[in-house]
């Protein structure tokens, strides 16, 4: 009987244990589970997606009137954010680029993160769930996040008041088929006299010195509206990955994030003043295509550079096309210079090239760019770069003489 009270006593003590282990492997899970959950949020993670949604809201549920954007962000807060952001990335040489650099490395830094992660958990058993949410996470943060400043600290500016309305022009609804035609005539005639007066030797063909005359242009239209409270520009930069740019159909683009504006690198020289123009204008908080383009095309034409003034005048009689009969398109062709010809040429083979080469991802940027526009009131998408032709007849109509 002792014996058996004995055995049963020894039974009874496993079982005690074993409950032990039991209760103390249920206890490490839960601890393991509660310390997996903490490591998948993380306050700034909520702090980055509320602020991305309390600036969506605001952004797309509270009416601000046009003139308020003007005069309490675009004129009276965005120089100075410009200056802060761009301070930091003018460290960076022309015209290696800041955020060619950050961005890369960024997604390199993230590839070898999901690469290691995902290592561990096939080989460590570790949840392949948990890595998945924990990248969507992550990356539903850095969207937040980034829209965030994104918006704040350039992006409001979509809001702001045409450019043309700050000059207080007419609408250009008036205008007629012979006012594009007569601009033509006057396009024509100054591309001719440039042309011929061999602007492409007497204005070398140096980013920076480009760079300068651009910023003087441009700056002199924009402070004909107000002045831009920053005096010197950040440097027009040229990417590496140039190819991405061709594949998408893109001569230029500037980065809110670094305040830095962009040109593909086989853009011509003639082509390039009035892109970097476009780019600098976003820079001084013109975010519409419209105004931007347009802004452009008053800069190059008023530049002192014979270099800029062709840009201007060849890309806007280029762009006159759609405006104009074919007869007189035809007309207006043959008496261009072969110089300008084989300019044109140059431009179209490059484009044609590219679209036959990429001709999905053209489509792909295209469809992009469409939405990102529409998305940012830009109701007219990528028309909006050709919207700024009227605008630009009714200023040029309005002066009634060509300028030397």
């Amino acid at each position: 009987m002792k014996r058996n009270l004995s055995q049963e006593g020894i039974a009874s003590e496993k079982d005690t244990d074993q409950i032990r282990r039991n209760l103390f492997q249920a206890d490490a899970a839960y601890e393991k589970k509660k310390a997996e959950r903490r490591s998948l949020f993380r306050l700034w993670h909520l702090a980055f997606i509320m602020m991305g949604t309390g600036i969506f809201l605001f952004r797309y549920y509270v009416e601000i009137s046009p003139q308020k954007v003007e005069y309490g962000y675009s004129r009276a807060m965005y120089p100075y954010i410009a200056a802060a952001l761009s301070f930091p990335f003018r460290m960076i040489p022309a015209p290696y680029s800041a955020s060619e650099l950050f961005f890369g490395s960024a997604f390199f830094g993230t590839v070898i993160w999901f690469c290691y992660n995902l290592y561990l958990s096939v080989h460590k058993k570790k949840s392949l769930a948990n890595l998945l949410l924990k990248t969507a996470i992550h990356a539903i943060v850095i969207v937040a996040g980034g829209y965030f400043f994104y918006l704040t600290m350039w992006g409001f500016n979509y809001l702001r008041e045409p450019f043309s309305v700050s000059l207080n022009q007419e609408s250009p609804t008036l205008m007629r088929m012979s006012d594009y035609e007569n601009m033509a005539d006057n396009m024509l005639f100054l591309t001719r006299f440039l042309r011929e007066s061999d602007c492409h030797s007497s204005d070398t063909d140096n980013l920076q010195e480009t760079d300068a005359a651009v910023d003087r242009a441009v700056r002199k239209v924009v402070h004909t509206v107000f002045s831009f409270r920053l005096w010197t520009f950040p440097s027009t930069k040229i990417l590496f990955s140039n190819e991405f740019l061709n594949a998408f159909g893109i001569s230029g683009f500037f980065s809110p994030f670094s305040m830095e504006p962009h040109i593909n690198s086989d853009l011509s020289a003639w082509e390039r003043p009035f892109v970097m123009a476009h780019e600098k204008a976003h820079f001084m908080g013109f975010a519409s295509e419209t105004d931007a383009n347009f802004i452009a095309y008053i800069a190059c034409l008023t530049s002192g550079s014979e270099m800029l003034r062709y840009s201007g005048s060849l890309n806007i009689l280029l762009s006159l096309r759609p405006y104009i009969s074919e007869e007189k398109w035809g007309q207006i062709r043959e008496q261009l210079p072969d110089g300008t010809l084989h300019d044109i040429r140059t431009r179209n083979e490059r484009i044609r090239r590219n679209r036959i080469q990429y001709s999905l991802m053209f489509r792909v940027g295209q469809k992009v760019n469409d939405t990102y526009l529409k998305l940012n009131s830009q109701g007219l998408g990528i028309n909006s770069y050709q919207a700024a032709l009227p605008h630009l007849v009714v200023w040029w109509k309005k002066r009634g003489m060509i300028l030397f």
